[in-house]
């Protein structure tokens, strides 16, 4: 089966909830339950990327109108044979096309977008884009590497591209935390692998899995938000709730499966997850990794 692998970049902060929070967060993120870590349901991405196919060919018909003709797998007059079914292969049908037997699930599969790089403060450089051993080895395995990264560190090492751009005297500070910055060749080969630009490189950091962990949780994006009262200019009684963000510059990936020839491929483009999307949440850039086996 053939796969396609896509980084995705977080432009603006993402929100993909999880429902109503137990904590003080009354919209949390979607977090995996063996780790905690966030990430990015199958559904969601195939929900965005199947938005982004239908507005493609807004000039033609309404995106509306052939998100009903999907639904009840009935091709509309106004786009090609050629057209709807290359929709129907990708995305499938659901609703009346399924209940009479004539739809059913598309033939490219969606995993889930897993994080990567996840964006903490630093003394240098503004921010660092901080990883962990058993993320790089699962993404390695995902992508059908056969690399595997072995190395163990403590919870004051971490692992850097290069100690001149990345470190101060050799310390790098993320947020409270002070690490000893060390270099290693495994690592770099694994940082090779990925598209990114050299100041993209010098940015990355690798820490302790634990350490990891307690960061992806603690550090991400939190803010309070009230529904103002139009006739008092002032906060309406009840309306206040805080909601929580992956944070911008975060980096996570997917992979598509292909179960049949299918012309499509995710172009480098800036699209929309997650909700909040008028008032400019939820941007994110996709970016295809050429080099998965």
């Amino acid at each position: 089966m053939r796969r396609e692998t896509y980084l995705i970049k977080v432009l603006t902060p993402l929100h993909v909830g999880a429902g109503q929070g137990l904590s003080h967060i009354d919209l949390p993120i979607v977090r995996e339950v063996h780790t905690g870590f966030p990430f990015v349901p199958g559904s969601a991405i195939k929900g965005c990327l199947r938005e982004y196919q239908i507005k493609k060919l807004a000039e033609k018909i309404s995106p509306p109108e052939l998100d009903k003709a999907l639904q009840e797998g009935k091709k509309p007059q106004n786009i090609t044979e050629e057209e709807f079914e290359r929709l129907v292969k990708i995305f499938g049908t659901a609703g009346e096309a399924v209940e009479n037997g004539t739809g059913g699930a598309g033939k490219v599969f969606f995993t889930d977008a897993k994080i990567l790089f996840f964006p903490v403060k630093s003394l240098k450089g503004i921010f660092q884009l901080i990883t962990c051993p058993y993320v790089i080895n699962r993404y390695l395995e995902d992508i059908g590497e056969n690399l595997r990264f072995d190395r163990n560190l403590s919870e004051s090492e971490a692992l850097v591209y290069s100690i001149k751009d990345s470190s101060v005297e050799g310390k790098i500070l993320l947020e409270e935390f002070v690490f000893e910055a060390k270099e290693y060749e495994e690592f770099k080969r694994v940082i090779n692998l990925l598209p990114l630009e050299d100041y993209q490189k010098n940015r990355v950091v690798c820490i302790n899995d634990s350490i990891f962990s307690d960061m992806v949780q603690t550090y991400t994006e939190v803010q309070t938000h009230i529904k103002i009262d139009p006739k008092t200019g002032t906060a309406s009684g009840g309306a206040l709730w805080i909601e929580e963000y992956l944070p911008a510059e975060s980096v996570l990936y997917f992979s598509l499966f292909f179960e049949e020839k299918v012309d499509f491929e995710v172009h480098e483009d800036v699209l929309h997850l997650g909700g909040d999307v008028t008032t400019g949440k939820g941007y994110v850039k996709i970016r295809r990794v050429e080099n998965e086996k």
